[in-house]
């Protein structure tokens, strides 16, 4: 189902924006802590993006869809951007990538009551393994999953992957740290769910904005924002996000807004 974000009240009050801001559709998904559908400003992500375009004039709004229909549209030019994205080398055959926004840590998530250990992907073909479609979980994963060498249930939806691996349907379910967690809560409120997560790590890799490629528009757009989001992180907005995210405090971190005046 279709949903939608616009700036939230925070940003305009703060006169960060033009009186007509130019209009920008991102599509993103539901991906709590890093994209909150429920929140009304769209979670951390979405109001570091909000504010970086803000400070260029421009006024985001967030659509919601499947990970795969996004990348549809932006192919098709009905998006400017989609986020948040690693820039798996499968995406660059469509896409441009931004500068880095946050560090994403793709771990193996599987239930407490289950022995588990593994050192390479090659240790993962005996194990059943739930996945989201649209999903990129790290070089050798996804080459490891194109050539058929992994026994790889994927889903359409979100937590999916996780009823499964509480109903022991699969044994194992790749996902972001901090968003399975979430997840998990969401999910399991009374105790997370029987299901905890493998310390070692599947893949680490920067989560960026992803425009479309050969487009002289977004080449544009991609400039501004990694001109602005550098200015983010000179302000120390990005490593105050990072710690935020690390610590389950995504939901408290505000972006700082620069202190100019919207033109009249």
């Amino acid at each position: 189902m279709l949903a939608s974000l616009t700036l939230p009240l925070w940003l305009l009050a703060l006169g960060a924006v033009q009186a007509e801001p130019k209009k920008l559709r991102i599509g993103t998904g539901d991906w709590a802590p890093y994209v909150d559908q429920k929140r009304r400003d769209g979670g951390a992500l979405a109001r570091l993006i909000s504010a970086v375009f803000a400070e260029a004039g421009y006024q985001v709004e967030y659509v919601f869809h499947p990970w795969d229909r996004n990348v549809l549209m932006l192919q098709q030019g009905q998006l400017h951007a989609i986020m948040p994205y690693s820039c798996a080398p499968s995406r660059l055959n469509y896409g441009i990538c931004s500068d880095a926004l946050v560090r994403g840590e793709i771990v193996l998530f599987h239930r407490r009551d289950q022995a588990f250990d593994w050192a390479r992907v090659e240790d993962l073909p005996k194990y059943r393994i739930g996945t989201t479609l649209g999903y990129s979980y790290g070089p050798a994963f996804d080459e490891a999953l194109q050539a058929g060498r992994l026994s790889v249930q994927q889903n359409g939806k979100e937590d999916t992957s996780f009823r499964l691996l509480e109903l022991r349907r699969v044994d194992l379910h790749p996902q972001d740290r901090a968003v399975g967690y979430a997840m998990l809560r969401r999910l399991f409120p009374k105790d997370g769910g029987n299901i905890t997560h493998h310390p070692r790590q599947l893949n680490t890799e920067p989560l960026r904005l992803l425009f479309r490629k050969d487009d002289a528009k977004a080449a544009n757009l991609l400039r501004l924002f990694n001109a602005g989001l550098r200015k983010f992180a000179e302000r120390g907005d990005l490593q105050r996000l990072q710690q935020a995210l690390n610590t389950g405090n995504a939901d408290d971190w505000m972006p700082t807004i620069s202190a100019h005046v919207a033109p009249d």
